[in-house]
């Protein structure tokens, strides 16, 4: 089953597109046919029971349109080196799932501001993109919201778990550079690794930029995505994003999948 649907013809990379004609909404139009409004991991969970014991998490994907410079931003944050989990990783605003919380998107929302001060008054909620799992297992929804103008730079840190937050140019996870490498993760996976100015982006980040860089500007990366040489399908990518899913929680051999994946978080 995997193989059929991974092994599908090499697709080719089409050009750089042009951003002039880039809005508020033209990204939302864009961005609206991939949002899951199905609730997959609900729906997985009736031929996958054991996903009812996996923990839930949330993360807010906060965009940024840039009339002034023309260019997508998205926020990120860096996580303190003092804290258990993802310690001193570039990541999203976001957290585990909370029971008072009414679902995900609240979850995300929660979390992003507790973490930096952004508040829902500052943008508005695009949707959820299908859901992908860390490396502990913990099942993490990524939210898409529109930042509204101008520009949030108000950040107020939770210094115990936050070090800084910054805003990325969204294009460049599309193209391979110097900065950019791919690293096997067993038999199945990979992981992206990009190393902007000091910085060390992997991971869900990672993952989840370059899936939005590719909705946002209609693009191919010029890399491939998944394992064994497959790109995207931008006609398929939410199939392609919730059988990835499918097939990391399917994979029996998680355990050692997974100490792989803390093995190389450090490599460069």
């Amino acid at each position: 089953m995997w193989k059929q649907f991974f092994r599908q013809k090499p697709i080719l990379i089409i050009s750089r597109c042009s951003i002039s004609s880039l809005s508020n909404d033209l990204i939302r139009k864009r961005i609206i046919p991939y949002v899951d409004k199905t609730n997959y991991v609900n729906e997985l969970s009736q031929t996958l029971p054991k996903l009812e014991s996996y923990r839930r998490a949330a993360i807010l994907l906060p965009i940024y349109y840039n009339e002034k410079t023309n260019r997508v931003e998205i926020l990120v944050l860096q996580r303190s080196n003092k804290v258990r989990s993802h310690t001193g990783m570039i990541v999203f605003p976001g957290g585990i799932c909370d029971l008072t919380d009414r679902d995900v998107i609240h979850t995300a929302q929660r979390e992003a501001e507790e973490e930096i001060g952004l508040k829902s008054e500052h943008y508005s909620i695009l949707g959820c993109l299908p859901p992908t799992i860390d490396s502990r297992a913990v099942i993490v929804t990524p939210v898409i919201a529109l930042l509204h103008s101008p520009k949030f730079t108000d950040y107020c840190l939770a210094v115990d778990e936050i070090i800084n937050a910054f805003y990325v140019d969204l294009e460049q996870f599309l193209y391979k550079k110097n900065n950019h490498k791919i690293l096997d993760v067993g038999d199945h996976f990979v992981t992206h690794h990009f190393y902007i100015d000091k910085y060390h982006i992997w991971g869900i980040t990672a993952y989840e930029l370059i899936t939005l860089a590719a909705i946002v500007f209609q693009q191919l990366p010029e890399f491939p995505f998944f394992r064994h040489g497959v790109h995207f399908d931008l006609n398929r990518l939410s199939e392609q994003l919730k059988m990835h899913f499918q097939l990391y929680v399917s994979y029996e051999k998680k355990a050692e999948l997974e100490l792989q994946l803390n093995k190389i978080g450090g490599l460069k």
